[in-house]
Formats: C-alpha cells, sequence, structure tokens
C-alpha cells in the first residue's frame, strides 16, 4: 500500500504562487477616515486662524457698544 504523502514531485506540474491582492478593504477603508479625520482637522485650525480676528473685532464691538450704552454712576 502507498502512502498518501508518498509522491513523486517531478510528476506534477509547477504552479506559480497566486499574485497578491493588494491591500485589504478594512484597511483602505481605515486609512480613508484617518485621512478625512486629518484634512478636517486641519480646515478647522484654518479657518480658526483666518476667522478669530474678525471674531475678536465682534466681541470687542460689542462691549464698546454696551459700555457707551450704560450710564457711568
Amino acid at each position: 500500500m502507498e502512502e498518501p504523502y508518498d509522491v513523486d514531485i517531478v510528476d506534477q506540474e509547477y504552479y506559480p504562487p497566486a499574485p497578491r491582492r493588494g491591500l485589504s478593504g478594512w484597511l483602505i477603508a481605515l486609512i480613508v477616515i484617518v485621512a478625512i479625520v486629518i484634512l478636517c482637522c486641519l480646515c478647522a485650525c484654518v479657518a480658526w486662524a483666518l476667522l478669530a480676528p474678525a471674531t475678536g473685532n465682534v466681541f470687542s464691538s460689542i462691549i464698546e457698544t454696551i459700555e457707551s450704552m450704560t450710564p457711568v454712576p
């Protein structure tokens, strides 16, 4: 009786290994989500840097208006 693993390899054809599929779907999704979060943070920082002086001017105007409207005892 022949052993099941006693096979002559020379008679078998050579099959090259299957090509790699690349990154898995969950890894691509994770990279995209992280990129979107980083982009949102950068946009928020840029918007804050550009709008902070205008916001400060608005509050300064409000405070000046309140001070001028309140009577001094």
